[in-house]
């Protein structure tokens, strides 16, 4: 009966203290490093307690916590055996007791106040197209919120927000990184930028199954960090969503992207894009694979292993979809017409005229760019007698300052020193004032 007592009393798992506690298995095993009575089996990873040792730990633990200094000093005084008060009966401990409190309280602000600012300057920097100060403050923002994770709240509320900050500063940095370079090639785009929202959205197709382990992981807090072991439905939203968001990423980067006519076209960049592509879906089905075994377990814990698979994985697709998207604007640059066959011609009578009144009437919209087209008489010339081919870009994401692309052939451009196409970015007005329409597709 004695030996069945014992048993009863014992605790085998991380899983059972964490119950026992009513907590979580990672903040248990972060109130091991408190001094909670856990003793472990040498040799292996198996943990016991006792839930009599857990108990007085707890009793110790709430006297502590819930006692000013005065209180423990005149506790001391009474119970001088009880070895769980902290003597309190000088001015040294009482001022210790004290800076202890305000530098906790001083390090939770400290770290909101960091954290805040971080997100400032890097929504300030994404705002004013600053791609590159707010591609290395995404960068700062997510070690910094990495760092300071363990010391916020685990529930997942926070790990929703922090979740969210990530992807989104992913996404932003595995498109915007090739953005100068459209810039600086599509004349007005300095005036007429891309849209915000295009520059978040863009890059979600090349990380798929990041976007998969965030959602997990804010799942799994809500069932107290059950793996797929203990949680059915989990392990079932796993391999359903995560074949599906895989689908959905080749649908968006196939979708509208001309690749078709490329082919059809035998260029030869279309092996570079074919190794790009597969390359990025090579390294989201490891992650895939990775997350799966990762959150297979009964209780899923120590996540910098999982964090850094996703790091170095992310880190390979950023690179690789930024040689991408770069190749694609090489293919507007020199292969517009093969990849939007379709072409426009200006079918507003005398469309020089009617460029230079609109000019009049919208400085505001128009900028210096396309105010110095109006006195080239080779752009007017190809207004009047050439065919245009639109680039599409951002227009399903404009919110304002509303402009489409459209591109003429110059066959011998002063910049390139061969046939490449002068691209434009139209306001929508000025593009519906020159009556930008459908003309016959050019044949190749």
């Amino acid at each position: 009966m004695q030996h069945r007592a014992m048993n009863d009393d014992l605790l085998v798992s991380w899983k059972d203290i964490a119950a026992y506690l009513k907590c979580s298995v990672r903040k248990a095993q972060r109130l091991e490093q408190r001094a909670l009575p856990v003793n472990r089996i040498p040799g292996t990873k198996s943990v016991w307690a006792s839930m009599a040792e857990i108990d007085r730990w707890l009793a110790s633990h709430a006297v502590t916590a819930k006692t000013t200094p005065d209180q423990l000093t005149a506790r001391a005084a009474k119970y001088p055996d009880d070895q769980s008060v902290i003597p309190a009966n000088s001015v040294t401990e009482k001022a210790r007791w004290e800076r202890g409190r305000l530098s906790r309280f001083l390090s939770w602000r400290v770290r909101l106040l960091l954290l805040a600012t971080l997100l400032v300057v890097t929504v300030a920097g994404a705002s004013a197209s600053m791609y590159g100060v707010a591609i290395v403050a995404f960068g700062v923002t997510a070690a910094f919120a990495a760092l300071a994770y363990p010391s916020l709240p685990d529930n997942c509320y926070t790990r929703a927000v922090l979740g969210f900050l990530l992807i989104a500063g992913m996404s932003y940095c595995a498109s915007a990184a090739s953005l100068p370079d459209v810039i600086a090639s599509v004349i007005n785009m300095s005036t007429l930028r891309p849209a915000l929202f295009y520059r978040f959205l863009t890059g979600l197709r090349f990380i798929p199954i990041p976007v998969l382990i965030a959602i997990m992981l804010v799942a799994a807090r809500t069932r107290n960090d059950a793996g797929f072991a203990e949680s059915s439905r989990l392990h079932t939203a796993y391999l359903w969503l995560g074949p599906l968001l895989l689908l959905a990423a080749v649908v968006a980067g196939l979708n509208n992207s001309g690749v078709g006519h490329i082919w059809q076209a035998r260029l030869s960049i279309r092996w570079t894009l074919l190794a790009g592509e597969l390359f990025v879906l090579g390294v989201n089905l490891a992650l895939f694979v990775r997350g799966y075994r990762f959150l297979s377990a009964v209780s899923i814990r120590n996540y910098r292993q999982l964090l850094s698979w996703c790091t170095l994985g992310y880190l390979l697709v950023a690179l690789t979809a930024a040689i991408v998207n770069r190749h694609w604007n090489e293919i507007d640059k020199f292969y517009l017409d093969v990849r939007r066959p379709q072409a426009y011609r200006a079918r507003a009578a005398n469309a020089g005229d009617g460029f230079r009144n609109w000019l009049k009437d919208h400085r505001a919209e128009a900028g210096p760019d396309l105010v110095s087209l109006s006195n080239d008489p080779e752009f007017l010339a190809a207004l009047q007698n050439q065919e245009f081919y639109k680039q599409d870009f951002d227009e399903a994401f404009q919110v304002r300052s509303r402009a489409v692309i459209y591109g003429y052939k110059n066959l011998v451009h002063a910049r390139f020193q061969r046939p490449a196409f002068v691209r434009i970015r139209f306001p929508v007005g000025l593009a519906e004032s020159l009556k930008f329409r459908p003309g016959s597709p050019n044949a190749h």
